[in-house]
């Protein structure tokens, strides 16, 4: 039950992410006409350029929060809570590695003398 409701808002998160990269696309087309202008001489309104940084920053701000919400999905798909986790695979794997270098090193299988 859990897993399916991860699946659906990582489903929503991407399509909000989608969104947020088309918007951010558009404003960067306003940025460059603006940068455009300028460079040709031309005169610039400072509300239209304000407004265009203000909404900038407001869809950055957006973008970050998705980014975060979705590496929190992932997280938890991944069963991780908190900032770190256990690899229990990789720890079984150390573990063979070293009880094998001890089993080695200590004539392990050998009859005593």
């Amino acid at each position: 039950m859990i897993l399916i409701q991860l699946e659906e808002e990582m489903s929503r998160l991407e399509n909000e992410r989608e969104q947020i990269v088309d918007v951010l696309k558009e404003l960067g087309d306003e940025i460059r006409r603006i940068k455009t202008q300028i460079e040709d001489g031309d005169a610039v309104s400072k509300t239209e350029t304000g407004k265009l940084m203000a909404d900038l920053r407001y869809w950055m701000r957006a973008s970050h929060e998705t980014e975060a919400q979705i590496a929190n999905v992932r997280r938890k798909q991944k069963g991780l809570v908190g900032d770190w986790a256990l690899d229990l695979e990789r720890a079984r794997d150390e573990i063979g590695c070293r009880m094998a270098r001890l089993r080695r090193c200590c004539g392990a299988g050998e009859l005593p003398r």
